[in-house]
């Protein structure tokens, strides 16, 4: 069943495969029409074990495509990715620099003002292509990290050498006969060649036969007789070689069964000392290069940050994932390739390939995110359950009348003393972010403006200097490009990708010096503040929000609620009121992320704007003798009139978004009185709501509601058991937040004492058991006092 299972599986891939291979693979030699650049992307679903759990995994050309389509769509995913993989072949990404360009300065830059530079981690592939002696040689110090690891594995190339010594003689051997076989096969053919080449001067002879005609038989007799020898010869010695190889092939054999076993062992081994040394290298440039970022000129060493701490280096125990895989050795060891590929080259298990670690990465990822929904999920079906237990209990002392007309009033006030705690966290978060944003961010951003303007025009005309750039080589100094480069970059914005001098784009050059100044401090201010003095407003709010709850219950158990229903209620509404606050601060954290990364992008379409006309006065001089002279003379001129107030306009832009993002988070907060308000009111306003309706329900209906909600409770705590089991699974613990009765006036009391006072000055009247309103006229200076006395459970 198992392996029909995987023949279907297989037949799957391969129709599935066809079926997309024109979409994403050129088709035939490149000659004919293609389909995949015209494809802006493509969608594919499919039972793959690595998805499982709900990962989507984005295949991205990169940010610097030569297609304007798939580099915009790549821009979009990298910037509402949850995790980011950087791809390469082992031996690239370390040797010769892939991993430096792929992780450069501008993508570095990139994550850190995202917030995302600890999503990324590497992927480094083709880990089984590999020579164990280069390996040794370049990375001893490596392996002999590992005690007994390095003695290892020279204990396995001695013994290597040793079964090559062995095997030494015998291939001699073998080459030898190899080498009779060959010299009587040579001799064999001259002889075959001699005898065509003495028949055809034979027949080519057109005289008489003559005396001379017997010494040309003799010729021919003697050839053939050595071709007979040789012949002989030629036997003889493919058997002599068929008959030692039969004699000596087993033991070679075995022996070079040992030999290439210990080889694979000493493969795999190497590949761990590679992958290591790889790891080490991609995490200690990757930490450097954030570090880096956080370097000021040295005409910057003497700021003041007037004791700010926003401005933060990375983590020094942040350390970027890395994994080095073999997905060719995974596939054959599980073998999900043919047979016909050969056997595994390098490894014997499919662990050491790192294929399942990488799997299990993206699952505890995937899986991370989809606890904090399922809590969520969970959290909001207690908080749905715990009302309606609530509602569906057998309670006969529900307040009517005046009780609930000041019990409600009671609520009204509670929620406005609330509202009026929680707007000073609101303004208090707003005036922090103000300082922050004002003492280091907007510094930034103005010194950032005026070097980029102080280097705008410099670097315009860097771009015509006759010292070239190339693809890995490009500094201020050789920036320059070629007429034809120059002319391709204009006609296209400013961006281009070009063979020899890589991807090129004139306006993030521009943008450069002012994103290198500003971008440490918008990720200290904009990302980790926010988050910071977001998550110290939740607190205090959450702290405000059981306290008015503890309040509020206490004033009602003043008036007659029963302590038990009200500890019930309590526990429920704050419970409600958390959750619905915890949501709130999610979504104020969502749209400061969001906020923050689509500000950060837009100084580059700023300043490709401000530059269009700079091009367009390229592209329209005159061609011929000169023009490149004339089309650097342009885009000069034009320039100059262009970057003028350009950088300034944009820091502007920037403050502006800011201080509008403040504003919009500062109203999120002073409302989260009204979600508690809302939570609160959705459990508490059975005291309060009109209860006078179910006089007008005939007892035949009140029966079957009784007989229904009997019905109902035991469901209600069933479900109740199942949510304590996902709650225990799932680590989420449930408040218990208790009501406080110590010095709490019972109703009984309060009406007694209220009965002593008013008999004591003359007050007192003997009202029925009803909130309605008596025909009585009251006595000069006398207040007419009722109240329903609540009867307890």
């Amino acid at each position: 069943m198992k392996s029909r299972t995987k023949s279907k599986k297989k037949k799957w891939a391969q129709e599935f495969r066809k079926q997309i291979n024109s979409y994403v693979y050129r088709m035939g030699n490149g000659e004919q029409p293609q389909t995949w650049p015209l494809i802006r992307k493509v969608q594919l679903k499919g039972p793959w074990n690595v998805l499982s759990t709900g990962a989507v995994l984005v295949d991205l050309p990169g940010v610097r495509d030569a297609n304007a389509a798939r580099a915009k769509v790549a821009e979009g995913y990298l910037q509402n990715c949850n995790q980011i993989a950087i791809v390469a072949p082992i031996k690239r990404a370390v040797d010769d620099g892939t991993a430096k360009e792929l992780l450069g300065e501008q993508f570095k830059r990139r994550l850190l003002m995202d917030g995302n530079y600890g999503n990324v981690f590497f992927i480094c592939t083709q880990t089984d292509d590999i020579e164990a002696t280069e390996t040794m040689r370049d990375h001893a110090d490596v392996a002999q990290e590992v005690p007994g690891r390095w003695e290892k594995m020279t204990e396995l190339v001695d013994s290597i050498s040793e079964y090559e010594k062995q095997m030494v003689p015998l291939v001699q051997q073998e080459e030898d006969f190899e080498e009779q076989v060959e010299d009587a096969k040579q001799q064999y053919m001259e002889s075959l060649e001699d005898l065509k080449q003495a028949e055809k001067e034979m027949n080519d002879d057109d005289e008489d036969y003559s005396d001379d005609e017997a010494v040309d038989i003799d010729l021919l007799d003697n050839l053939k007789a050595v071709i007979a020898s040789n012949k002989s010869a030629f036997v003889k010695a493919k058997q002599d070689l068929a008959s030692w190889r039969e004699e000596h092939s087993p033991m070679l054999e075995t022996i070079q069964g040992k030999c290439d076993r210990l080889q694979k062992k000493l493969k795999a081994m190497c590949s761990t000392v590679r992958n290591e040394y790889s790891k080490s290298c991609l995490q200690a440039d990757f930490k450097s290069g954030l570090k880096e970022l956080y370097r000021k000129d040295d005409d910057d060493d003497d700021r003041n940050n007037d004791g700010d701490d926003t401005q933060t280096p990375t983590l020094p125990d942040f350390n970027m994932d890395v994994f080095c895989i073999s997905a060719n050795d995974y596939l054959k060891l599980n073998k999900i390739k043919p047979s016909r590929d050969g056997p595994p080259s390098t490894f014997s298990n499919s662990s050491d390939t790192q294929v399942p670690q990488l799997r299990s990465f993206v699952h505890e990822t995937t899986a991370r995110f989809c606890k904090s929904s399922v809590k969520t999920f969970v959290e909001n079906t207690n908080d749905l359950l715990d009302q309606m237990k609530l509602l569906a209990a057998d309670v006969d002392n529900v307040p009517t009348g005046r009780s609930a007309f000041r019990m409600k009033s009671l609520f009204e006030t509670a929620m406005r003393e609330l509202a009026s705690k929680i707007d000073p966290i609101a303004k208090d978060f707003r005036k922090t972010i103000d300082q922050k944003i004002q003492r280091s961010l907007a510094s930034s951003l103005r010194t950032g403006a005026q070097k980029g303007s102080a280097v705008a025009l410099s670097t315009v005309n860097s771009w015509g200097s006759k010292s070239r750039r190339t693809k890995s080589d490009r500094r201020p100094n050789k920036n320059g490009l070629h007429y034809s480069t120059y002319n391709a970059v204009a006609k296209r914005d400013g961006v281009y990708t070009s063979i020899s001098a890589g991807a090129i784009d004139f306006n993030q050059e521009l943008c450069d010096p002012m994103e290198k100044e500003f971008s440490t401090e918008w990720q200290a201010v904009l990302d980790s503040s926010i988050r910071r003095l977001l998550s110290a407003a939740e607190k205090s709010i959450f702290q405000l929000c059981t306290s008015a709850g503890q309040s509020f219950a206490q004033s009602l158990r003043s008036n007659g609620v029963d302590a038990v229903r009200l500890t019930s209620m309590l526990n429920t509404a704050n419970r409600s009121a958390i959750t619905a606050l915890k949501a709130s601060f999610g979504q104020m954290g969502t749209v400061a992320v969001n906020a923050q990364r689509e500000l950060s992008r837009e100084l580059l379409p700023a300043v490709q704007e401000k530059m269009k006309s700079s091009y367009q006065s390229v592209n329209q001089v005159v061609r011929g003798t000169g023009s490149f002279m004339r089309m650097k003379g342009a885009m000069n001129s034009s320039s100059q009139r262009a970057v003028h107030g350009m950088f300034d306009d944009a820091m502007g832009k920037l403050l502006a978004g800011i201080q509008a993002l403040i504003k919009q988070l500062k109203a999120a907060i002073g409302s989260t009185s009204e979600v508690i308000s809302k939570a609160f009111d959705n459990v508490f306003s059975i005291c309060w709501d009109d209860q006078q309706s179910e006089a007008l329900v005939s007892p035949e209906i009140q029966k079957i509601i009784r007989d229904c909600r009997d019905k109902l409770l035991p469901e209600l705590n069933e479900l109740v058991k199942i949510q304590g089991g996902a709650c225990e699974l799932l680590g989420i613990e449930r408040e218990e937040v208790e009501l406080d009765v110590m010095g709490v006036e019972t109703f009984d009391q309060t009406l007694a004492r209220k009965k002593e006072e008013a008999k004591k000055n003359g007050d007192m009247f003997d009202l029925c058991d009803s909130d309605a309103e008596l025909s009585i006229q009251p006595k000069n200076g006398v207040k007419v006092k009722g109240e329903k006395k609540a009867r307890a459970r």
